[in-house]
């Protein structure tokens, strides 16, 4: 199942990165009007196909953890059809809470870090609950969850991070290295390899912040 997801998102990271590579910061106030009404449907398409893969990842984890013995198995077209209806409170969602992220992070830094802490699992508890939210609605419950948690909650996915995404970029290095030294020609086949290499990297994490999830929920439930 994890399968056809992850090479959706490596899909919209590689057709990213490639097209990324002739389109230069100098050149874009160049384009002209029919590459950029080429390149911005283009974009609008990644991003959606990214969202759309970010839900599928939660809702086959959510699965995952809460019966690890497979007994709740569905297609992935099933996955995808409940998937859809996530994709725009995700992205509005995500959008306000970067953004009130680094507002903090500029202006006070620490209130920052903590803010994205406790609003980590509000993607998880979205689609956990079922119910479509947007903005601080589907922000809150999370935030509420993580309050008096946040050291527990940053360390644990700090490791997290560290264990899954520290042997990817050593990984990324090694292969970029390799492939321009035979000939640079071989530049853009490596940031396809390690785009697909970093999209099950992504995915792995994001199964991982399900598992901390479900087990912080349980460790913090008045009955644990």
């Amino acid at each position: 199942m994890f399968l056809p997801v992850a090479a959706l998102d490596a899909a919209g990271g590689i057709v990213e990165t490639v097209a990324a590579q002739s389109i230069h910061a100098e050149e874009f106030t160049s384009m002209t009007a029919l590459e950029i009404a080429v390149t911005i449907p283009l974009i609008v398409a990644l991003v959606y196909l990214m969202m759309w893969g970010q839900a599928c990842i939660l809702i086959v984890a959510k699965r995952l953890v809460a019966s690890p013995a497979g007994r709740t198995r569905t297609s992935f077209s099933a996955v995808r059809k409940q998937a859809k209806k996530y994709i725009g409170p995700l992205f509005l969602t995500e959008l306000l809470r970067s953004i009130v992220t680094i507002l903090l992070l500029l202006l006070f830094v620490v209130p920052g870090i903590i803010y994205s802490i406790r609003t980590l699992f509000y993607d998880i508890m979205m689609i956990e609950s079922g119910r479509i939210a947007y903005g601080r609605d589907a922000l809150k419950p999370s935030y509420n969850l993580v309050k008096g948690h946040t050291w527990a909650v940053l360390w644990r996915i700090a490791i997290i991070a560290i264990c899954i995404f520290l042997p990817i970029g050593l990984f990324d290095g090694f292969i970029t290295e390799m492939l321009t030294l035979i000939d640079t020609r071989l530049e853009t086949l490596a940031l396809v390899l390690t785009d697909l290499a970093d999209a099950f990297a992504t995915m792995f994490f994001m199964v991982c912040s399900v598992a901390l999830y479900a087990n912080f929920k349980q460790s913090t439930s008045p009955n644990s």
